[in-house]
């Protein structure tokens, strides 16, 4: 949440309106060149939404709202993250229409400006105090964004929508407090309190005391809030809720090895806590909900082996040694996981188990990092290489083949597109990794070399259906970017403006939409501009 003051809204609007387009146009050296040169116009398809100087663009789930800060400052106190500012915050619909100021030193810190998942309101804390890392909590209306803001607590450190936004939890001087959105009431559950979680049903809420309450979890139901809570257990570390909301697990320091934690587990429905494991690193839920995996007798100084089992907690079957981490397939059908891994080099051996009893297969050494596809089919994952010289090369995994096939050599950053038609990244950089060539190589693998999308792009967005790329490039004569957008079935490619401060963003209906912020020339402030090339 980072936002400037809006200083006379009226009287810029009342001159250029909602459909106001930047008068300015490329070239030029160096930021904040007033002017642009009389040549052909390169980029300009910005048209201002707000002007001012602002910071922090967020976009509503539904693409539908932005916010941003005016008037943002860094506070005048010692110890604060270099990033963080205070400002004004506004509300604009994408669509236009004139912003509107709706709270005062608001932060740009995570978890102080929240918007609820179905986009209902739009959560922030006013008057922020860097200090005790707390503000007062208002929740904005987007259904009715002329609506003024409603107060719901004086002090509040931590907030949290429920999974529909009908509902928000919130810590108020140390109280975890619950109740309806907008106006509550809000019923005191307990108190010091760090954080909370929701199951995805939102009928349960999760939550973990401050140290000076013995790091307690507990759990409240949401219509019985006004009872006590019931207690999990003592001094716990991170905590889960399945997908489908039946199980929760948790861990707990161990008394059996210092240093490490044990792993519990219970069904929501009874809340009756059941130990699974000692020495236990890292766990999680298949996004299906059926498994629980987890590595288990890790010491301090020594990872633990990866078991994976039923959801509910009962004996799992070894998978892989010394694992540092892993992650279920989205189709939950396989698991990949770094074993043997090695903490100085920061990399391990990158294997995959179909469940639920395929064998352990290792496709990958030296391995820093992987990422699944949507799908479940592939993943893919970085290599480094020794001979015949050092390089981090993309290599890819079809879920059930006999080996992994090398992508590209040195690579930085790769994905997906949406459906796993094409797994993208960047390779070719130049200016410390400011300027690479973005490549694609469709899958399955039917042609030996990668595409060629673009060059010289510094970082990328997709379109949800992952027919556009929303990219920016790296200027040379500022600190700033120049943004355009790709059409990945006609290869047609816009500069949408130059100068601007990224991230940029896809919004609208659709994606139809990319906003972003200009902060340096005469005409300042939040823009939108047509997602087509």
């Amino acid at each position: 949440m980072r936002f400037r003051r809006l200083v006379g809204v009226g009287v810029l609007l009342a001159l250029c309106g909602a459909g106001c387009k930047r008068e300015e146009a490329g070239g030029g050296s160096g930021g904040g060149a007033s002017g642009r040169s009389k040549g052909p116009l390169v980029g300009g398809m910005g048209t201002l939404l707000a002007p001012g100087r602002a910071a922090d663009l967020r976009v509503s789930p539904n693409g539908q709202f932005l916010t941003y800060l005016l008037e943002a400052k860094k506070p005048r106190l010692d110890g604060i993250p270099p990033q963080m500012v205070l400002g004004e915050l506004y509300l604009v619909p994408v669509t236009g229409g004139t912003p509107r100021k709706v709270g005062e030193g608001v932060t740009n810190v995570p978890g102080g400006l929240l918007f609820t998942p179905e986009t209902g309101h739009v959560l922030f804390l006013g008057g922020y105090n860097p200090a005790s890392q707390a503000g007062a909590l208002y929740a904005q209306s987007l259904t009715d964004p002329t609506a003024e803001p409603v107060k719901l607590g004086e002090n509040v450190t931590y907030m949290l929508p429920s999974p529909d936004g009908q509902r928000v939890a919130f810590v108020d001087g140390g109280v975890l407090k619950l109740g309806p959105l907008p106006k509550g009431p809000f019923q005191d559950v307990g108190g010091e309190v760090s954080t909370a979680q929701f199951t995805p049903d939102g009928q349960v809420l999760l939550f973990k005391r401050k140290l000076v309450a013995a790091g307690g979890l507990a759990v409240v139901r949401v219509a019985q809030a006004a009872e006590a809570p019931r207690k999990l257990g003592d001094y716990a570390g991170d905590y889960e809720v399945s997908k489908d909301g039946r199980h929760v697990a948790w861990q707990v320091r161990s008394e059996a090895v210092r240093g490490m934690y044990d792993l519990f587990i219970a069904d929501v429905a009874d809340l009756k806590p059941r130990q699974v494991a000692t020495g236990t690193k890292a766990f999680g839920f298949s996004p299906d909900s059926r498994w629980l995996a987890r590595t288990e007798n890790g010491k301090p100084e020594q990872l633990g082996d990866l078991f994976v089992g039923p959801a509910n907690g009962s004996a799992g079957r070894k998978v892989g040694e010394r694992v540092e981490e892993f992650a279920f397939a989205p189709d939950s059908q396989a698991l990949g996981f770094l074993e043997r891994y090695d903490p100085s080099a920061r990399a391990g051996l990158m294997s995959v188990v179909q469940l639920p009893d395929g064998t352990t297969k290792q496709v990958g050494s030296r391995v820093p990092n992987f990422t699944w596809g949507s799908e479940g089919k592939y993943v893919a994952f970085l290599s480094r290489f020794l001979k015949p010289i050092y390089s981090v090369d993309l290599m890819i995994y079809p879920v059930g083949a006999e080996a992994a096939e090398k992508v590209h050599p040195g690579v930085f950053g790769y994905g997906f597109t949406p459906g796993d038609r094409e797994v993208v990244f960047r390779t070719n950089c130049i200016r410390e990794g400011r300027a690479c060539d973005f490549k694609a190589l469709a899958l399955p693998k039917t042609q030996p070399e990668p595409a060629t999308w673009l060059q010289g792009i510094f970082s990328y967005k997709l379109s949800t259906d992952g027919q556009r790329v929303l990219v920016s490039y790296a200027r040379m004569d500022s600190d700033t970017y120049d943004v355009a957008v790709y059409d990945v079935k006609t290869q047609a490619r816009k500069t949408l403006e130059q100068r601007v401060q990224i991230p940029a963003y896809f919004a609208g209906e659709g994606d139809s939409r990319v906003v972003f912020l200009v902060q340096q020339g005469s005409a300042p402030g939040v823009y939108v501009a047509p997602a087509q090339p």
